[in-house]
């Protein structure tokens, strides 16, 4: 059995680069661009008032776009699973997406009436955060379900996983640079604040949307393809019913989904963490997050070996562990004599694995499914597999945000802070649910289309042989 080459697994790595550089993007700065600081110098565009119910339009925009992004993810498997194309069933979608989902992500910022509050704004943005998810479902599902194809081994699979992660993370990281790079346009061209935040979007967008071709146009998936798996017969729901009916990769989804919760808490809460129960100065997040982050990609190479030699669901095991671990540290901020500065330093020992293990597998366990699931039956639904992992995480982030928002009520002021220690230990709570749906994942059965893999390699090389 032929393994992947690094060059392969390196053009491959540079699109999840270009995903990450164009959604973090969006996802870190615009709430910040719509829903601006007054001293930010970015003027209003759409209203910023509650329209009912304490929802704002900016509000309800990015919950329109969260359902019709949640609706187009198995849409659009289903379409990339069944579809007979020469070039193949993966990268046709990715060529003829990449474009237009960047070029409509960048519109959002531009919208038509610049220097004031328009609900011709607030449409617009709409519109073309809807219209980016349809184009962003059309690349990234493709992108992801290509990962079966050609990483055929599930050791190969956890190498191009911890690759493509590492690609993701190097991604956010220069991203998360472009508020002080949008500042020195600013002044290098003399334009405004908000066109310096425009010009370095458009760059940036630029050089992903470069990432996102590469290896859409330098990936030949019939040279990968498998002669013997036919592309799905079955319509939307039938192909969603087959999946969830693999057992094993139901209760994964259970525990990815509970885990996402926990994360999403972890999140959100970080800046309550470090301001309210640890009493410290809100600009402690910043090297926090920078030193777990850093921690977390050194944890790569241990994540990629342990996988390896123990296990992918050990590894989530353990990881799961941690993160109850870190969450009842954080319970423990701000009570008793314990300097904060100790428990902080827990927290930097207990996450980074955590957060490692769940950054790289879980795009792999569910190739692992997918491929099991064409070792069975011969039909590829890998796209139908990468749609309910990414539903299980968006549902989980989610249940998570609304949980950690509700349980606030409760307390979230220094001396008042019951609502926070509530959510933490929620979390906590969620981490030893996930852990306990991993318990009923068969890691053992969905592997043996690995095995079969290695025996039919065998046996092609003894034939050669003789």
């Amino acid at each position: 059995m032929e393994k992947l080459s690094l060059k392969y697994k390196l053009i491959y790595s540079v699109g999840n680069f270009g995903i990450a550089v164009i959604t973090v993007m969006h996802t870190s700065f615009l709430v910040y661009y719509f829903f601006p600081p007054k001293d930010a110098g970015i003027p209003y565009v759409i209203p910023q008032g509650s329209l009912i119910l304490g929802i704002t339009a900016f509000g309800l925009i990015m919950s329109v776009g969260r359902l019709v992004d949640a609706f187009l993810d198995p849409v659009i498997a289903s379409f990339s699973d069944r579809l007979q194309h020469p070039m193949g069933r993966r990268i046709p979608l990715m060529r003829l997406a990449a474009v237009p989902f960047v070029v409509c992500y960048l519109l959002t910022f531009f919208v038509p009436v610049e220097d004031s509050v328009s609900y011709i704004n607030a449409v617009w943005l709409m519109a073309f955060l809807m219209i980016s998810a349809l184009f962003f479902s059309c690349y990234m599902i493709p992108f992801y379900s290509l990962m079966v194809e050609i990483a055929k081994s599930s050791d190969d699979k956890v190498d191009l996983g911890t690759i493509s992660s590492a690609f993701w993370f190097m991604g956010f990281l220069l991203v998360s640079f472009t508020p002080g790079i949008w500042d020195l346009v600013s002044d290098w061209l003399d334009v405004s604040r908000v066109w310096g935040v425009k010009i370095t979007f458009v760059a940036t967008g630029c050089l992903g949307l470069v990432c996102l071709l590469v290896p859409a146009l330098l990936i030949d998936e019939g040279k990968f393809s498998n002669a013997r798996v036919e592309s799905s017969h079955q319509k939307l729901l039938p192909a969603l019913k087959r999946v969830l009916r693999n057992r094993s990769f139901s209760f994964y989804l259970c525990t990815n989904t509970c885990y996402n919760v926990a994360t999403a808490m972890f999140e959100t809460g970080l800046i309550y963490y470090v301001t309210v129960l640890a009493i410290m100065d809100a600009s402690s997040q910043g090297p926090l997050t920078t030193l777990v982050g850093a921690l977390t990609l050194a944890c790569y190479p241990l994540i990629a070996r342990f996988s390896k030699t123990h296990g992918k669901s050990w590894v989530l095991k353990v990881n799961l562990t941690l993160f109850f671990l870190t969450f009842c540290v954080i319970t423990l901020l701000g009570l008793g004599d314990i300097s904060p500065y100790i428990l902080f330093a827990l927290v930097i020992l207990l996450s980074p694995f955590a957060q490692a293990g769940f950054g790289i597998l879980p795009q792999v366990m569910a190739s692992d499914c997918a491929a099991y699931d064409q070792y069975k039956s011969g039909e590829d639904h890998a796209g139908m597999y990468i749609a309910a992992n990414g539903f299980s995480r968006k549902l989980g982030n989610t249940i998570g945000v609304l949980l950690f928002t509700s349980l606030l009520v409760f307390g979230k002021d220094v001396g008042d802070d019951m609502g926070i220690r509530m959510a933490t230990m929620v979390a906590a709570a969620f981490a030893v649910i996930g852990l306990l749906f991993l318990l009923r994942y068969d890691e053992k059965e969905v592997l043996s289309y690995n095995r079969a893999l290695i025996d039919s390699a065998r046996g092609e090389t003894c034939a050669g042989k003789n």
